[in-house]
């Protein structure tokens, strides 16, 4: 075998064909983080942190039962400890409530509505049993629309929920480095804990006042801006320094200079703060008068690090992509995946999984290098297998495919 001709993804999955291993697929595109393990290592061990996410969706059990949680639209994949790889090519799975979990030929599970249902693994001579509890899938503290940060959720409802305490917030612009984070008050009273991160463009040439005794004093929907244009959702913070959008030619949200809007996260305006509308208008609704309001310079964004911006496209559309307005084009998009298709293998045989495949976030924007492949394919034994490729943009929208795997 020649294995100067193939890729590096295809030089794993015929390796692992040869020595008989699972091989757990979960990579990036343009990157992978197979898993394998030679044939006389009895402990198939998928411990190994994965190019393709932070946590490994991979649940290692001892023993011939086990307790598994798992949510629904989540994936899991099983992998017995003490199984050897000659094992797990003779393994069988099966689920005994398909409506509530499933299981594929390599052990991957997915939850698929709330229940307990039980997965059997024949291993060997041995008779897996592991109770699956599928729970209610969790909700995304993300509404799809801002590309902002969010972080110590519980701490801030808990100050919102103390309606006789301080203000809720303090908003810290870092002119520097165009990133506007926003704290919440501690035990102590303190404004020390960082609850959401927005990117934003501040003046030209460090137009934008630096100080830290300012307060919001002043709000209007629409407000005029010089050079005949107009700012949606505007808190006032200083003199003529105000937190708006991007600049609109008219008082409609359909008129966005998108070229500007483009800036977002480098410098662009005459001094004010410009921001996304969704994150303007999280100021606008939630910061009341008297918010107090920093600028200062710092070559650490903050806490919670500087969002990376949407870039608009498509330049005759005239709407901001982040604005919650139903009217909004951009509301019903998602990112899309193009070129994720079934497979089918023969026993032995290679495959790049991701040839071919691409994607485009919300904006049409490429963000193929953003994909992520998850699944558990033994290349050396005939099955049926699920592979799931997705994606997230920087409005936190997501998009999942779901694709089979068969080796004959």
């Amino acid at each position: 075998m020649n294995f100067k001709s193939i890729n590096r993804k295809s030089f794993i999955l015929t390796l692992a064909a040869v020595l008989g291993v699972s091989v757990i697929v979960t990579a990036v595109a343009g990157r992978t983080s197979d898993n394998s393990v030679p044939a006389d290592n009895k402990n198939i061990n998928t411990t190994q942190p994965s190019l393709a996410n932070s946590k490994q969706p991979t649940v290692i059990v001892t023993g011939e039962t086990a307790d598994i949680s798992i949510g629904c639209n989540e994936i899991k994949i099983i992998t017995p400890s003490e199984a050897t790889a000659e094992e797990l090519v003779k393994s069988k799975w099966s689920s005994s409530d398909n409506n509530i979990v499933t299981v594929d030929d390599g052990g991957r599970i997915d939850g698929l509505s709330e229940g307990t249902a039980t997965i059997t693994a024949q291993i060997g001579n041995t008779r897996h049993t592991y109770n699956i509890t599928v729970a209610a899938q969790s909700q995304s503290i993300y509404d799809g629309y801002s590309t902002c940060y969010l972080a110590n959720t519980d701490v801030l409802n808990e100050n919102l929920n103390n309606i006789y305490e301080k203000n809720p917030y303090f908003i810290k612009v870092n002119r520097s480095q165009n990133c506007v984070t926003v704290y919440t008050y501690d035990k102590n009273g303190e404004y020390t804990v960082p609850v959401r991160a927005m990117i934003c463009s501040t003046g030209i040439n460090k137009a934008t006042v630096l100080g830290d005794d300012f307060y919001i004093y002043y709000k209007q929907e629409w407000n005029p801006l010089f050079n005949d244009v107009y700012g949606h959702y505007v808190s006032g913070f200083y003199g003529d320094y105000l937190f708006h959008s991007v600049p609109y030619e008219d008082a409609s949200a359909d008129t966005l200079e998108t070229e500007e809007f483009n800036k977002l996260g480098d410098e662009g305006s005459l001094g004010c703060v410009r921001m996304e509308t969704a994150d303007v208008k999280w100021i606008y609704d939630n910061c009341p008068e008297n918010t107090p309001v920093t600028v200062y310079d710092d070559n650490n964004p903050g806490p919670l690090g500087k969002p990376e911006a949407i870039k608009i496209t498509d330049h005759t559309c005239g709407w901001d992509p982040t604005d919650d307005d139903p009217q909004n084009p951009y509301a019903a998009k998602t990112p899309e995946i193009h070129g994720a298709s079934d497979l089918t293998i023969t026993k032995g045989e290679t495959a790049d999984l991701l040839e071919g495949v691409t994607a485009v976030d919300t904006c049409s924007n490429d963000i193929t290098d953003k994909i992520s492949v998850t699944g558990n394919v033994l290349t050396d034994k005939v099955g049926t297998y699920k592979l799931t490729y997705s994606v997230k943009d920087t409005m936190h929208r997501t998009k999942r495919i779901d694709v089979t795997v068969k080796v004959v």
